[in-house]
């Protein structure tokens, strides 16, 4: 399936990021990690309002910023638009930027109906609806040029953070494949083999990731909805190998919808339910 596997040379690591983010660590700031968003910008909103950030301090989104919920174009704006925001990539932003092409979308072909499929009906609605004027008339000239910066910028998100630490990333790491050459399809969308690994993935780094519902991973039988996860497999200084932060927004069922942040800095976690209905 080319929407997924027509993997490109991809920017994996941003070592001038990766330096900022070590250096407010080691200053004493907070670096929040966060997970999965998937359009529901109010909500992200309101959580950053939570995080009572200082100067100095970092957010790091632990990628699919987009799809499925209502505003998508908002989200991306706002964590392109804040020094003290930035964003690994997620499957879905690889998703947008394969996809959301303006001759597809009057000749679609099947990846890209598959995308809509997979929550981007509702990002294309959104850049839709940004570029509408009061008077009902898309300009969609702008709409596409918007799009096309925004798939740049997406394109050149780091697939994973690597700090002292910590490892951030979106889906997670394949067990079978060495740290120093991950595939991006692994980091984007690894699931089981990661989430199962015995032996921590690096024996000095925490990974937090997003991409599968705390609720999946947990085990069988225990609550997990709204949850974040903590491996039981520990690194020798006790901290957990691995750290699951999509508490799933989007889902519809009658459970919680929470949206999490993780502090790098102190380990303390802040929740907000969705805003959204």
């Amino acid at each position: 399936m080319c929407l997924v596997l027509c993997w490109r040379k991809a920017r994996m690591r941003d070592m001038d990021l990766e330096e900022k983010l070590q250096a407010a660590l080691d200053a004493g700031h907070r670096v929040w990690a966060v997970g999965d968003v998937h359009g529901f910008h109010e909500t992200a909103l309101q959580l950053l309002e939570a995080l009572q950030l200082n100067e100095g301090d970092h957010v790091v989104f632990l990628g699919d910023l987009i799809d499925r919920g209502p505003d998508s174009h908002g989200m991306v704006q706002t964590v392109k638009q804040r020094d003290d925001l930035c964003s690994v990539k997620g499957n879905h932003e690889a998703m947008m930027v394969e996809q959301f092409h303006g001759r597809l979308l009057n000749d679609p072909d099947l990846d890209f109906q598959l995308w809509m499929h997979n929550g981007g009906r509702t990002t294309l609605d959104a850049y839709m609806e940004a570029h509408t004027n009061d008077n009902g008339k898309l300009a969609l000239d702008t709409m596409l040029e918007s799009v096309a910066e925004d798939r740049e910028w997406m394109d050149g998100l780091p697939t994973h953070i690597v700090l002292n630490q910590w490892r951030l990333v979106h889906a997670g790491y394949d067990p079978n494949q060495a740290l120093t050459m991950p595939s991006e399809e692994s980091l984007l969308w690894v699931r089981e083999p990661f989430h199962q690994a015995a032996q921590p993935i690096d024996e000095h780094r925490t990974v937090v990731f997003g991409h599968t519902p705390t609720v999946a991973i947990h085990p069988r039988g225990r609550a997990g909805w709204g949850e974040v996860y903590r491996s039981p497999v520990t690194l020798g200084d006790g901290r957990p190998s691995i750290v699951g932060l999509d508490t799933c927004l989007y889902h519809s069922k009658q459970a919680p919808k929470r949206l999490s942040a993780f502090d790098l800095q102190h380990g303390e976690v802040r929740q907000v339910d969705r805003v959204e209905a």
